[in-house]
């Protein structure tokens, strides 16, 4: 499945802001179609009355703005509409930024608990509790969003199993973080930066499982191959 995005306004401008999308969106590995838009008109038949766009963007008196449709929670029943303006020229920095922004300001973590249990205790942790798991010898560690840690001897593999790999991904080697507790990606996707500060390595693969969530948000749907 392609992402559709409609851009209309000034054409130079236009060519600017559709070859930084083009890049960003090649670069990972994100399946689109960009369709230019000639008039209001055509706007509200094909955008708003078809529902089928994901991102419109308009130019306009120097003022570059996006409407973004995102799924909640990666069902294909709930959507919202977000919106707001981007800097121009455009940068795939601010692209990214905003992008990440309308998905965090749109989502919340799916309700669910994960039953976590030592020798010394059990507890029943919820899902938007977990901000990132990660391996330490041989025992799993989940760091909360309250700064608390959970030591249990379980294998990541092995929870990763009990918990929805829509949103909760594996970043790296030995790193498992909730996609909703991201805060920030760096410029260079080699690093996630989560609500409460923590820095966390991410790997190649990583940075394919995390276009996967972003996709799976924005569209509904897992428009990749693996």
């Amino acid at each position: 499945m392609k992402n559709k995005i409609a851009l209309y306004g000034d054409a130079e401008k236009l060519n600017q802001v559709e070859d930084v999308l083009s890049k960003y969106l090649n670069e990972n590995d994100i399946p689109f179609e960009i369709h230019r838009i000639s008039d209001s008109g055509q706007f509200l038949r094909e955008f708003l009355l078809k529902d089928d766009y994901m991102l419109f963007m308009m130019n306009e008196k120097g003022i570059l703005r996006y409407l973004l449709k995102i799924y909640k929670n990666f069902d294909r029943h709930t959507t919202r509409y977000a919106y707001g303006k981007l800097k121009f020229p455009l940068t795939q920095t601010e692209l990214k930024k905003h992008m990440l922004e309308a998905v965090k300001s749109s989502h919340t973590c799916p309700y669910g608990v994960y039953a976590a249990k030592n020798a010394k205790m059990s507890q029943l942790i919820q899902h938007s509790d977990i901000e990132c798991i990660y391996k330490e010898k041989n025992k799993s560690i989940f760091y909360l969003s309250s700064g608390e840690t959970m030591e249990v001897p379980d294998s990541l593999s092995g929870i990763l199993t009990e918990l929805d790999a829509n949103y909760f991904i594996k970043c790296s080697k030995g790193f498992i973080v909730n996609f909703f507790n991201i805060e920030q990606v760096s410029d260079d996707y080699k690093t996630l930066i989560m609500k409460s500060g923590v820095e966390i390595p991410m790997s190649r693969i990583g940075q394919k499982n995390f276009f996967k969530s972003l996709s799976l948000s924005i569209t509904g749907v897992n428009a990749f191959n693996y």
